[in-house]
């Protein structure tokens, strides 16, 4: 890493962002570190992916999807505010991909998440990340789904990581398609729309020809 980023990086920080990026062993502080963040060990993803989507959408959690209530003059929210180091002095700058909307399951009851992707100065890396109004359904409100070279463009990067995110589920639990979009970023709907194409109708296609068969 550059100078830089070294004096602004807790090292803390930087060790968790390298393990993930690089693909290699957690340090071997990393579960007080968790603790610390007040990160879930029950959740689904590792507690390393969540630990670094919370480090790199922190700066930005306020624009996050977020589910509220207001009952008796008091307003309830899902999403809870990361906890963050107290030497953390680098603000990321996460980019908006396109927020969509899995299902609506009642009046007011949506299921959105929010894809970013982010730049890593000094790693030369982007890592994605999926951000939903709360715990429900991953036991963690965020977590990175993947890492691309820096010398694609932030829309490549973001494309492979989050189509390879839909597929996983589409082939794990049957996921359904995706109900619409709630906000557009790097891509419209239309992109957003052909990404889906590309794992959806695929399987179906790939269904039919085996049924031919």
């Amino acid at each position: 890493m550059t100078r830089t980023i070294v004096r602004l990086l807790p090292a803390d920080e930087q060790a968790l962002l390298k393990a993930y990026i690089e693909g290699s062993s957690e340090p071997a502080e990393a579960a007080a570190i968790y603790d610390t963040l007040e990160i879930s060990a029950g959740a689904t993803p590792p507690r390393l992916a969540i630990a670094v989507a919370q480090i790199l959408l922190h700066h930005v959690q306020g624009t996050l999807p977020q589910w509220a209530s207001v009952s008796g003059g008091t307003v309830n929210v899902n999403r809870q505010e990361h906890k963050h180091h107290k030497d953390a002095r680098l603000a990321f700058n996460p980019k908006l991909v396109c927020t969509i909307n899995w299902a609506d399951s009642g009046p007011g009851f949506s299921w959105p998440e929010a894809y970013h992707v982010t730049y890593l100065p000094g790693f030369d890396k982007f890592v994605i990340t999926a951000s939903r109004d709360g715990p429900d359904v991953w036991g963690c409100a965020d977590h990175a789904i993947g890492v691309a070279d820096g010398s694609q463009s932030p829309v490549e990067a973001a494309r492979q990581a989050i189509t390879d995110f839909w597929r996983m589920q589409l082939n794990e639990w049957e996921q359904c398609r995706w109900v619409g979009l709630f906000a557009e970023g790097l891509i419209d709907a239309r992109t957003a729309n052909v990404w889906a194409d590309e794992v959806w109708c695929s399987s179906e296609e790939d269904t039919d020809e085996e049924e031919e068969m």
